[in-house]
């Protein structure tokens, strides 16, 4: 594993790019669908020449997308899973074991881990989304387009759209809506 600041410089071919972005609470009752979709279209992105995924280490959808392509790393030794993360202290406020362990793990597993910041900042989780819109093509994203894109999710999304990315949204392509238990 390699880890670097965000100074690293565009990579020459975003097309073989992409990256994830989703919400934090996923439907407990959903969880296999969800990851079943999920590496899906990892599979297909992986046909289409896609090497190189980016994630940006939240928990949810960002851990989830993580374990696939770790997953499918193992099918598929040259994928790359790159973990852009905002701050050094992304879990300072993380009460979970299970998911500080998980988050520690999946690091250690990365093939590249980039920090935006050493401390969080108002920002920095945004300067994270846009360092992720930046050096991909593609936008796999769990997202609850009725929200009106108030969340990082949303945030990221929006930023896709602007810059012309593809995206796939795994909640819309599965027809979830509000309701059961999240995880």
């Amino acid at each position: 594993m390699t880890t670097t600041d965000f100074t690293l410089p565009l990579p020459d071919d975003r097309t073989t790019t992409a990256c994830f972005t989703g919400h934090r609470s996923l439907p407990a009752d959903r969880l296999s669908q969800i990851e079943e979709k999920t590496l899906h279209i990892l599979d297909v992105l992986i046909a289409a020449g896609y090497r190189t995924f980016l994630c940006g280490g939240a928990l949810g959808f960002d851990t989830l997308a993580e374990e696939c392509i770790l997953a499918r790393r193992e099918r598929v030794p040259e994928i790359r899973l790159i973990l852009a993360l905002p701050c050094r202290d992304q879990t300072e406020r993380w009460t979970k074991m299970r998911a500080l362990r998980d988050y520690q793990r999946i690091k250690g597993l990365a093939d590249e881990v980039v920090y935006l910041r050493d401390f969080y900042t108002e920002g920095c989780m945004k300067e994270r989304n846009q360092y992720m819109i930046d050096r991909s093509s593609f936008l796999v994203a769990y997202y609850n387009e009725e929200t009106k894109g108030k969340s990082g999710a949303g945030q990221t999304v929006r930023m896709a759209q602007a810059a012309g990315l593809k995206i796939y949204n795994v909640r819309a392509a599965l027809g979830i809506r509000e309701g059961g238990a999240h995880v």
